[in-house]
Parts: C-alpha cells; sequence; structure tokens
C-alpha cells in the first residue's frame, strides 16, 4: 500500500516538475522577449560630462516575426521623442538576409543627433550560424560515406563536433559554427544611405569637440580587427570613446588608450539563472556574472558599456529582458 502511494507521488512530482518547465520555457520564448525597454545609466566621465548617447546593439533582425513587429512598433513610438547628442549602434544588426528591410525600419526612426550617428559591424553582419546547417552538414557527412566502416568514422567524427561545441559553450568560449553568408555589402550600403558613419579600424573626432575622438573596429570573429589602426591617427592628449561588437577587444594591450567603451555581442546572456548567472556570453573575457552593465576594470583604467541587445541568436530570454541604452555622462 505504501509503495503504490509512493509511486502515485513520484508520478505527481514528476508531472508537476514537467508542467513547470514547459511554463519556464513558454515564458523564456514569449515573456521577455517581446518588452523592450528603454534603460537608464549615468556613467562618470568629467572628459564627455554632458553627453546625451543612445547605444543600440544586436537587433538580430530576420524574417518577419510577431516579435519583431512588436519590438520596431516600440521603436516607433519612443525613439522619435528622443534628443540625444550621439547615437552609437555596435553591430548585429543582422540575423540573416531577410532582416535587411527592418534594418532599414530602425535606420528611418533614429531620432537626429547633432554629433552623428556612429557604427561598427558584429560577427552576424557577416554570417549566420545555423543550427539547421549543422546538421544537414553532418548528416550529408555521414551518407556521402562509402562503406558502413567509413559511416561509422564520419558519425563518431561529427558526435566529436557536437561535444566539442557543448565544451565550448561550457567553458563560455567563443562560438563559431555551420557559417551562411549574410548581406554584408548591401548593409553597408544601407548604413550610408542613412548616413550613419561606419567606423572599420579607423576614427574621427567629434564634430565639436576635437578633445574626444570616436574609434571603431571590424568584427573579432568574422571581421578584420585592428585596434592598432583605429587608434593611430587620434592626437595623444585626446580622450578615446572606443565601438567595438565584441568586448573582447577591451581586454587586448592596444586598448589601454580607451577612456570609454560601447559594446554588444554577449545579448547579457540571454538566460540568467539564480547563482548561476548567465549561461554562456560568447566572450572568453566576459564572466557569467558581468554578461551585461557598464564596468570600470579594463586594463587602461577606463570604462565599458556592454548592452544587454535588442534581439537573439537563438529565440530564448530569461531574467535578461531586450534592452535600449540611454547613457548620461555625468
Amino acid at each position: 500500500m505504501l509503495d503504490g502511494v509512493a509511486v502515485s507521488m513520484a508520478k505527481r512530482l514528476i508531472a508537476w516538475g514537467m508542467l513547470a518547465g514547459a511554463g519556464l520555457l513558454a515564458y523564456a520564448w514569449m515573456g521577455e522577449r517581446p518588452r523592450l525597454r528603454l534603460r537608464i545609466m549615468r556613467v562618470g566621465w568629467p572628459r564627455g560630462a554632458g553627453l546625451k548617447i543612445l547605444h543600440l546593439s544586436d537587433q538580430h533582425f530576420g524574417a518577419d516575426s510577431w516579435v519583431q513587429r512588436q519590438r520596431i512598433a516600440w521603436l516607433s513610438h519612443h525613439l522619435p521623442h528622443l534628443q540625444p547628442d550621439l547615437i552609437l549602434l555596435t553591430g548585429d544588426f543582422l540575423h540573416d538576409a531577410a532582416g535587411l528591410s527592418a534594418v532599414e525600419v530602425l535606420l528611418q526612426r533614429l531620432p537626429a543627433a547633432p554629433l552623428g550617428t556612429y557604427a561598427v559591424l558584429g560577427n552576424h553582419d557577416y554570417a549566420l550560424y545555423s543550427y539547421g546547417e549543422l546538421f544537414r552538414n553532418m548528416a550529408h557527412s555521414i551518407r556521402a560515406a562509402a562503406t558502413p566502416a567509413h559511416k561509422l568514422s564520419a558519425l563518431l567524427a561529427e558526435a566529436n563536433t557536437l561535444r566539442q561545441l557543448a565544451w565550448n559553450i561550457y567553458r563560455n568560449q567563443r562560438l563559431r559554427f555551420a557559417a551562411v553568408s549574410n548581406p554584408t555589402a548591401a548593409l553597408r550600403q544601407l548604413l550610408a544611405a542613412y548616413h550613419v558613419t561606419l567606423l572599420e579600424n579607423q576614427a574621427v573626432p567629434l564634430p565639436g569637440r576635437p578633445d574626444i575622438w570616436l574609434a571603431g573596429v571590424d568584427d573579432l570573429v568574422e571581421g578584420q580587427p585592428d585596434l592598432h589602426q583605429a587608434l593611430a591617427r587620434i592626437p595623444a592628449e585626446a580622450a578615446v570613446i572606443l565601438l567595438s561588437h565584441n568586448p573582447d577587444l577591451l581586454y587586448t594591450p592596444a586598448a589601454r588608450r580607451v577612456q570609454l567603451a560601447f559594446c554588444g555581442h554577449t545579448h547579457g546572456g540571454q538566460v540568467r539563472l539564480p547563482g548561476v548567472g548567465a549561461l554562456h556570453t560568447q566572450s572568453t573575457y566576459i564572466t557569467r556574472q558581468r554578461a551585461a552593465g557598464c564596468f570600470e576594470d579594463l586594463p587602461g583604467g577606463g570604462k565599458m558599456i556592454i548592452s544587454a541587445g535588442m534581439g537573439e541568436s537563438t529565440p530564448f530570454r530569461l531574467g535578461v529582458p531586450p534592452e535600449v541604452l540611454w547613457i548620461e555622462v555625468v
């Protein structure tokens, strides 16, 4: 009798656990993702005191979807009312080629900024990392093997590929797999058409502020970043604001000149659990406990602002709502 009661209770606990898991998964898919917010930060930096900066990152625009429509509606309602001095866009405009039209809508909604609008590209502006393509390639490799022994060898090799990918996620290492090219040239043309200055390993002085230069570098994973080249023209006495999609570049020796940096790429981890932090930050130097926010521990003593981003690489967010940043330098 007692065994029957114990089995019944165990079945109920399993059922409740499965129900709770399904509810949590549903919330991660549809609960936070549409809830784009304006996050306000005040950053102490005397050289740039008074600057109001609008920072957008990681839109990951793709094919039309209900979440993307909600985000564009939010942008259309909120952005025109803002009055920034400077707009900074730190990459991953695209998730795939279908997102170009949504990028254009974003650029149309940006408010005027007297000091200009500047951008760098992210890894997804060059390529989509497709799990579907990954598994199709694996299946093709196994099917193409000529003999049962070769098929077994191919199967073991692909299993090792999956093991290495899982290990990289667990170790918080950078990810790159099954890359499918995105329309980077078309994106560059679109940014230029809307008077966005794309900083690819180069720097410019802020209009009317020759004491502050704005530099930008190409993406660390898919591009050809050259921080030395980006900073080479900047006068020794000038302060430096750097745009880098991937925050890892801020931990290289050449970045010691940077006083204030703006980055994206991490998405804040997308899923953040109590006691664990972000499940994966996509960056070697960014830990699970500091996946987004303002940090003051750069090697040269500068400050770095990492946006949690507006979009996702996989369609889940938990404890990390999408955001647009409004920075007031004080």
